[in-house]
């Protein structure tokens, strides 16, 4: 595969995972500034939203990342898989 293929995938894997995380902590931050604003707490629901938010960004990035496979980051297209070496 070409060098600009791959710098176009991992430049789109890059954006992906900082637009997951960005756009939890902001959906936290507006669901916890909704919260204060009916319940009258301002600012806390916002700092508790943002920091939940940020958690549940960075997990969905996590995962997105673990998820993610270039091709020829698996050992096993190579022989060079677990099981084999084990037989060896």
């Amino acid at each position: 595969m070409s060098e600009g293929n791959d710098l176009r995938r991992g430049v789109g894997v890059g954006f992906r995972l900082g637009t997951e995380l960005t756009v939890s902590t902001l959906v936290g931050a507006v669901m916890g500034y909704a919260l204060d604003w009916f319940l009258g707490t301002k600012p806390w629901l916002m700092v508790l939203g943002v920091f939940f938010g940020g958690a549940a960004g960075c997990l969905a990035a996590y995962k997105t990342a673990q998820a993610t496979q270039f091709p020829g980051d698996d050992d096993s297209q190579n022989g060079n898989s677990k099981q084999n070496n084990e037989m060896d």
